[in-house]
């Protein structure tokens, strides 16, 4: 909920109407922002859900209801009759303050969306593989093992950091023909940006797998707060055999580990593989109520 990521996603993919950012504050304090798109008469989060994982509110904490009421107040002047809220946390601001403000209205038009996987991360390697179920733990070192007996390999980022999103781009489109669909021209312009937003802020991790000089596998990831986001992947199907997919993965944990972070965020889809190597799932849930 970055004003650089909105601003981002604004700027190259658009929204699900016209923007429409609202502050409300409390005796001249700013409380809280909500990050709108107006459609007609239907209000939804600016952020487009195929590309936000989680949408919200933005309050000081304790304000959720006293920002949620003002808010709803100022749509229902404006004319909106219907609010659609997508890709809610269960502890997400907006979930605290509908549960206050709006009882009623949000138990009924609250269902499923989509769901998200995390994983809480402890101080060492060794003691996360101890997190998995034996049969987990097994399926990682052996596939570490294989890949280290057939192949010299190397995870990290790229020497040339100007090769970086092109590279990651070509992985994407190499890994399936759903994903190659999906990253059009449009969508590489975002993901240049978006990879150059979070490169300028400090907050981009975008490692390699390469084998044998050349790159097999990559991951799209950034840090914040202690929290590290898995936000897209990709790898080059010709190395499948060596499990480059989802060692990619498993490297980014492992660098995680060492960082210090204190978790592990999949994001959003329900992939198996996010399970396998210790994602616990979480729903997410869409809030749809008239005003």
């Amino acid at each position: 909920m970055t004003p650089f990521w909105l601003e981002t996603v604004w700027r190259h993919l658009g929204g699900p109407g016209e923007a429409h950012i609202v502050a409300v504050k409390a005796d001249g304090r700013l409380i809280g922002l909500a990050p709108l798109a107006l459609s007609g008469a239907t209000a939804r989060f600016l952020g487009i859900h195929e590309v936000c994982d989680y949408q919200d509110l933005v309050c000081v904490p304790g304000c959720e209801a006293r920002v949620l009421g003002a808010l709803l107040e100022h749509l229902s002047g404006l004319g909106i009759r219907a609010v659609d809220l997508r890709t809610l946390r269960p502890d997400s601001q907006a979930m605290t303050a509908l549960r206050q403000v709006a009882p009623g209205q949000w138990e009924q038009g609250l269902g499923p969306d989509e769901v998200t996987f995390e994983c809480p991360l402890p101080s060492d390697w060794e003691a996360f593989l101890g997190q998995l179920d034996g049969k987990q733990r097994h399926e990682v070192r052996r596939k570490v093992r294989r890949l280290e007996n057939q192949c010299a390999f190397t995870f990290g980022p790229l020497a040339d950091p100007r090769a970086a999103a092109d590279t990651f781009v070509q992985l994407f489109r190499r890994n399936r023909a759903d994903k190659a669909d999906f990253m059009n021209d449009t969508m590489v312009g975002y993901f240049r940006a978006l990879i150059d937003a979070l490169e300028s802020r400090g907050l981009l991790r975008l490692f390699f797998l390469q084998v044998a000089g050349q790159p097999a596998a990559a991951v799209l990831c950034f840090d914040y707060n202690g929290v590290r986001y898995l936000y897209n992947s990709g790898y080059d199907e010709q190395y499948e055999p060596l499990s480059v997919g989802i060692l990619s993965k498993v490297f980014s944990i492992r660098d995680a580990v060492a960082a210090g972070c204190r978790q592990y965020d999949f994001l959003k889809g329900a992939e198996i593989y996010k399970r396998r190597i210790g994602g616990r799932e979480l729903p997410l849930h869409r809030c749809q109520f008239n005003l």
